[in-house]
């Protein structure tokens, strides 16, 4: 195969020149499914879409709207941009892969016609905003903005493959198959996804258990609401992810209770409710992270905040697996939400506190490990105290 030499800045397949063009079909590879592009990065500041967890995606066929990817970590941008803008031998950019959200054969050939035509105007008017939605590579392609954003000279033609024909719940679960299989996802974004998406509709109890979780994190009346870290992304504040209380949820409501439940005509989503509502009434000092005193060196009260362990995953795990025993037996009282009141009220005599500052001493309470390797020790400390008084050694 020959090869023809071209001037600086020009691209070329056969014979085709590609120099300042801002978008270029490079090929369809198979007809109404996949197409080989590229794009500078001012065009793709005008025509890609990413479909965020924390923002509005038209396509959701979630309660909220909401999108499937983790929101982007903008520390990880200008170390792409100072990248591409090196302009080294080793600053190649890589393909981005773009979901063109069109089934509709008549619609996919339109839209390869003005892309082929690098009409971007054309394909702004007559598809929605989000008709490219980038499935893998929101850092590069945020990073190549960026890049050019500071150096307008930076304007090269970047490889995009274009893939045509899935509907959101696909383009979801495509997004998790390639980013799972490169780098793993928090748990807690693929579960929320699961949920709110990929088995939207499905009668099982494993996504059952979801939608306990999910309603839990969300409900307005729940105490957990606004309190769950939906994605996995790190965030001190909202020490309990949603895989974590999806998995406390699961040892909590496991399908025969459920069934229970159900048969005595029990509103389920209620049930939780009022059993975290309980909890966080009954705890309340330690749901609430409130101060408390200690002697101090001089022999003088000085306020502090405990390190509290009634949110952290050892904490949820342990009370929604006595939850599990505590709806049952009050399943089989007269009265339901009494027995589960009265069973609940034994926790106030808990210390939830990690470790005694007053003389730095492992709190008994609470001296099994953390998260769920822990769940074990402290439901057990938990489910003597609440169903036959008995208090932890020491």
């Amino acid at each position: 195969m020959t090869t023809t030499a071209t001037p600086a800045g020009t691209f070329s397949t056969f014979g085709t020149p590609l120099e300042g063009r801002p978008i270029a079909l490079l090929g369809v590879l198979d007809p109404y499914k996949e197409a080989s592009a590229a794009m500078t990065p001012a065009a793709m500041a005008r025509l890609l879409f990413i479909s965020n967890f924390e923002e509005t995606d038209p396509e959701s066929p979630a309660a909220d709207r909401h999108g499937y990817q983790r929101q982007p970590m903008r520390e990880r941008i200008p170390k792409i941009r100072d990248f591409y803008l090196k302009k080294e031998p080793t600053s190649r950019t890589t393909p981005i892969i773009v979901s063109v959200r069109l089934r509709d054969e008549a619609a996919i050939e339109r839209f390869l016609e003005l892309f082929a035509a690098g009409n971007i105007e054309g394909i702004r008017q007559e598809f929605d905003e989000s008709v490219m939605s980038v499935v893998d590579g929101q850092h590069r392609y945020l990073g190549l903005v960026e890049a050019w954003t500071k150096d307008p000279s930076f304007c090269p033609l970047a490889p995009v493959s274009l893939y045509f024909g899935l509907d959101f719940t696909e383009e979801a679960t495509f997004f998790d198959v390639i980013n799972t299989e490169q780098k793993k996802l928090p748990k807690a974004l693929i579960e929320i996804t699961k949920a709110d998406v990929r088995e939207l509709g499905h009668a099982t109890h494993t996504q059952r258990v979801r939608l306990i979780a999910t309603m839990l994190a969300r409900h307005e009346e729940s105490v957990w609401h606004g309190q769950v870290n939906l994605t996995g992304a790190r965030d001190p504040n909202k020490p309990v992810t949603f895989e974590g209380l999806r998995r406390s949820s699961a040892s909590m409501f496991p399908s025969e209770l459920l069934g229970r439940l159900e048969a005595a005509g029990k509103d389920v989503d209620e049930v939780a409710r009022m059993y975290w509502a309980m909890i966080a009434e009954t705890c309340a000092e330690a749901w609430n992270e409130e101060s408390r005193t200690r002697i101090d060196e001089n022999g003088d009260k000085v306020p502090y905040t405990p390190k509290y362990r009634i949110k952290e995953l050892v904490g949820v795990a342990s009370l929604a697996k006595l939850g599990k025993d505590i709806i049952t037996s009050a399943l089989e009282h007269p009265n339901f939400n009494e027995r589960m009141k009265s069973l609940v009220g034994a926790l106030a005599e808990v210390d939830w506190e990690k470790v005694n500052l007053q003389n730095d001493e492992r709190n008994p309470w609470m001296a099994s490990q953390a998260g769920f390797a822990g769940q074990a020790d402290l439901y057990k400390t938990l489910y003597a105290w609440v169903y036959y008084g008995k208090k932890p050694q020491g």
